[in-house]
């Protein structure tokens, strides 16, 4: 367990960090590329002008380009920023920073979260979703996302059922 560049609290102690794993398109990017990319195709190849022949459609390309990268573009963030993450777990936080700047992204104590929820892939690899107690509501027994809540943490790690019981014993240590 290598120490992360992140400020730890007075009192806090290090119980894992570890770095972000196998990191996927979920359903819905690859939805949004697919979908998207066939749609952004069909409109610039639609709304190109007539050229003479021989030449370039600069129009038609450029279109295009644009709507690549307004398609494509917030997946490619998410993935960057996702693979440059250090993850930390103290006996008090959960924090999420840049492992090339050291700035802390996301930090959450864990008094604050549910208890964590595990999805497993095919090779072991998981995506640990830690969510603030309050950011959703029960109605009729069913979760229901309140508006404007911060989003999930979500940590792609190898070891995510083992992380997941270190985060609830820590949870269940307060």
């Amino acid at each position: 367990m290598a120490e992360p560049i992140i400020v730890l609290e007075p009192g806090e102690r290090l119980l894992w960090s570890g770095l972000p794993q196998r990191i996927a398109l979920t359903g819905l990017e690859w939805f949004r590329l697919v979908f998207g990319s066939v749609m952004v195709a069909g409109f610039a190849a639609a709304a190109g002008l007539p050229v003479p022949d021989g030449e370039f459609p600069v129009v038609t390309v450029v279109l295009a380009v644009i709507g690549l990268a307004v398609v494509g573009g917030p997946v490619l963030w998410r993935l960057r920023t996702t693979r440059r993450a250090v993850y930390a777990v103290t006996d008090q936080r959960v924090v999420v920073a840049d492992r090339v700047s050291g700035r802390t992204r996301r930090s959450e104590y864990l008094s604050d979260l549910e208890p964590p929820f595990v999805g497993l892939g095919q090779d072991g690899a998981g995506t640990l979703t830690l969510t603030r107690r309050d950011a959703s509501t029960n109605l009729l027994g069913v979760s229901v996302p309140v508006r404007g809540a911060p989003a999930p943490i979500e940590l792609f790690v190898p070891e995510a059922d083992g992380l997941c019981a270190l985060i609830v014993q820590a949870q269940t240590a307060d």
